[in-house]
């Protein structure tokens, strides 16, 4: 479960009401840029001024595995500008609980208490809790670039994909006709290796004027979760403490 939760519930990039050009028949029309695509991104969410108005994210659901039957609950708590916390209960595999208080990064082992993240956990949990990372991608995704228009699943798509340091990719889909972000294939560690989970993004809804996902399909090689959301809030107060790292030794 712990090489699982770094690919659990990226910080999740809601979506899109405006297309983007698509194809005609069997002629491509000319793919849009990447600065295109970000600002039919951000006008999609809502806007600037509407993204910029949010402090906190709550989001309460379950999580299920439909192939084993496992369930359990999820729970993420976001506070500007880089705090987070993800609780993950799967009731047959325990809790996973780890955050960030925007500079350090902890996890609670179940064995022996609250625990820091190694570098390269406490970096995709800085990634991931990028409070206002939807208006500046560019930035969390230096060497963005635009893989064209492509099918998938019958739709017409536009990819987006970010070279990382280590020589991985991650990619981002877009349906081109909603400008919905519909799919993220992003990299992750395994105990054997890299892998890639492709997150799969349903039922967008309006949440204080900005556009959220309330089901996550999540598959990769290691695990297969759906995440449907029954609670997602704006704004709702979150102290500091929340995010820091538990006193003490073994829970």
């Amino acid at each position: 479960m712990r090489r699982r939760q770094k690919a659990l519930l990226p910080a999740f990039l809601s979506v899109a009401l405006a297309g983007f050009p698509v194809f005609a028949g069997s002629q491509a029309a000319q793919a849009p840029t990447v600065d295109q695509v970000l600002d039919k991104y951000i006008q999609a969410l809502g806007g600037r001024d509407a993204i910029a108005k949010l402090t906190t994210l709550t989001m309460k659901g379950s999580i299920s595995n439909p192939s084993t039957g496992e369930t359990g609950t999820v729970e993420i708590y976001m506070k500007a500008p880089n705090k987070r916390l993800a609780l993950i209960n799967i009731y047959a595999e325990g809790l996973d609980e780890r955050g960030t208080n925007g500079t350090a990064g902890w996890y609670l082992d179940p064995d022996e208490g609250p625990k820091d993240l190694g570098s390269e956990d406490l970096t995709a949990i800085k990634t991931q809790a990028e409070f206002y990372r939807d208006l500046k991608l560019k930035e969390v995704y230096p060497q963005l670039s635009s893989d064209g228009q492509q099918t998938v699943g019958g739709k017409p798509i536009v990819v987006l994909s970010s070279r990382r340091p280590d020589g991985s990719a991650e990619k981002l889909y877009f349906d081109a006709e909603s400008g919905l972000l519909v799919r993220d294939d992003a990299p992750y560690l395994t105990d054997g290796g890299r892998s890639v989970v492709e997150n799969v993004f349903e039922d967008f809804r309006d949440v204080d004027g900005v556009k959220r996902a309330f089901t996550v399909r999540q598959t990769s090689p290691d695990f297969d979760y759906v995440i449907k959301f029954t609670e997602i809030r704006s704004n709702a107060p979150i102290e500091d403490s929340k995010f820091e790292k538990p006193q003490g030794g073994k829970p």
